[in-house]
């Protein structure tokens, strides 16, 4: 009985981080690069495994993965509710709903001087076929950039200040000629989820594309650590009764959570 009491509270181990990520193959849009085993234990060690996933002929991805320990339910609205900030550099906002989870999204990356800020226009959706082929295990929330996209936001900005971006905002950041990535999900357990972040993108003007992307790769460790804080706070609080509806991996509307 002893035994039994520690194995109930006893954490993943490395066999459920490779049914995780098993899981997350199926049907990726976005494929997570494969883990060394020192990167397996890091991850078991509660630590945020970092890449820079080099591919063939598009650009370098910059990578993240950790187990938080959260409800899946709770990482996915702090990760996409329309009212979360996961980086205070990064400002975003929704543009156009398409269906019940395909969004536009409109973001500007606000970066150190004197390099030259970013903006982008993106499609977000859900990756329907993943959620049902897994067994509702793994979730994936994929997005890629909407060329034109800037039309739109030039008359939204117009008629207001959509959380404080300005047209001066839209005159002097460059818009990224490549942006695609995404959130994926899986539950270990009842309260930690194997979480992954990926982005891939170049972005014009006199940057180079690997300096942005090992930017991206050392900011890694606090969009993930201010994810796990969110989850366990903010998003419990947030998303309630009343709230607009937010998709699940599959597409239906997540509960609110209860008081």
């Amino acid at each position: 009985m002893l035994y039994l009491s520690f194995a109930a509270f006893a954490g993943p181990t490395l066999a459920d981080i490779d049914l995780a990520l098993d899981a997350c193959a199926m049907h990726a849009i976005h494929p997570l690069p494969v883990l060394s085993p020192d990167q397996r234990q890091a991850l078991l060690s509660g630590e945020v495994v970092r890449i820079l996933d080099h591919r063939e002929d598009e650009p370098s991805a910059a990578v993240g993965l950790a187990v938080l320990k959260a409800k899946r339910d709770a990482l996915w609205i702090a990760s996409q509710d329309p009212h979360a900030q996961l980086d205070p550099s990064v400002t975003e906002f929704i543009v156009e709903a398409r269906g019940p989870d395909t969004m536009l999204w409109y973001g500007y990356f606000d970066l150190p001087r004197p390099l030259q800020d970013r903006q982008w226009v993106v499609e977000a959706s859900n990756n329907h076929a993943m959620a049902l082929a897994s067994g509702q295990r793994c979730w994936e929330h994929p997005w890629v950039l909407v060329e034109d996209g800037m039309d739109r936001i030039r008359d939204i900005v117009a008629r207001g200040e959509p959380r404080g971006i300005t047209a001066d905002h839209l005159r002097r950041a460059i818009f990224t000629p490549t942006n695609r990535g995404s959130w994926t999900m899986a539950e270990l357990g009842d309260s930690e989820v194997l979480v992954a972040y990926s982005a891939s993108t170049t972005v014009a003007g006199l940057i180079p594309n690997w300096l942005i992307a090992q930017l991206a790769k050392a900011r890694l460790e606090s969009v993930f650590r201010s994810l796990e804080e969110r989850a366990n706070t903010w998003a419990l609080q947030h998303y309630r009764e009343g709230h607009s509806p937010v998709a699940a991996g599959d597409g239906t509307p997540l509960s609110p959570f209860g008081g």
